[in-house]
């Protein structure tokens, strides 16, 4: 199998920890991003990723991937039996894929553009020197097409800050009930909301090689969540389930 992806991105992130959580062995394909275009075109009907590459077929999304995985492969299912568990996993994986997941790349790409060098990291840092030259090389085109793309305008930062916010307090009413989201035992519910909080986190059994965070607005807003319940949460479904299995 192999997984098209870029490195930095807590989606991709959502794919990887769901094949290892498995046992599945894959080979990460990492992106140049603008050009991934011309490769995930070849397999999938959108431009975005992650991409699973399994027997000849694309599947597309990581919450698709998860599906996926559950259906060939059933040992560590991610997904409850349980109906009602069910549909709880998936409602809090929409949601906080969204409310989460988009909020927070909207709020550090705001600031982290200014810096191509962390960004190429991000991007680019398992690819051999070639194309790190030819990412730096069309960065400033990039970077436009990102913001455009994500982060849109002040406005926009703003309330993915509010709602980002909003999110982390609700769930932090949900970690004090229990140890998992949903049920006794961990789900995809868990795994989405961790990984969707990974860039915030920066927990130490993730595979990417974190660097800091060049801005001094951005780490602030880092300071203001470092000791957050939920930070905590995600720190302790890191240490206990971000593991291959056997």
């Amino acid at each position: 199998m192999k997984l098209l992806e870029f490195p930095h991105s807590h989606y991709c992130e959502k794919a990887r920890w769901a094949l290892d959580y498995k046992g599945v062995p894959f080979q990460a394909v990492a992106l140049l991003p603008g050009l991934h275009r011309i490769t995930v075109r070849k397999y999938a009907p959108d431009t975005s990723v992650p991409v699973l590459l399994s027997d000849g077929e694309g599947v597309q999304g990581s919450s698709e991937i998860i599906d996926y995985l559950d259906r060939k492969f059933p040992l560590h299912s991610l997904t409850p039996v349980d109906p009602d568990q069910r549909q709880a996993c998936l409602e809090i994986e929409r949601s906080m894929d969204t409310r989460l997941g988009e909020n927070i790349r909207r709020v550090l790409y705001d600031r982290l553009l200014a810096y191509p060098e962390f960004i190429r990291h991000c991007f680019t840092h398992p690819m051999p020197g070639v194309k790190q030259f030819i990412f730096r090389l069309f960065y400033p085109v990039l970077r436009n097409k990102i913001y455009q793309i994500y982060v849109v305008s002040p406005a926009k930062v703003e309330q993915s800050r509010r709602e980002f916010d909003a999110a982390m307090s609700e769930l932090e009413q949900t970690v004090k009930q229990g140890q998992y989201l949903v049920g006794d035992q961990f789900t995809r519910a868990d795994l989405s909301v961790a990984s969707m909080l990974s860039l915030l986190v920066m927990p130490a059994e993730h595979p990417f090689p974190w660097r800091g965070i060049p801005d001094p607005q951005t780490r602030l807003f880092y300071d203001a969540y470092r000791d957050h319940p939920v930070s905590n949460w995600v720190r302790k479904m890191y240490r206990e389930h971000r593991l291959r299995k056997g």
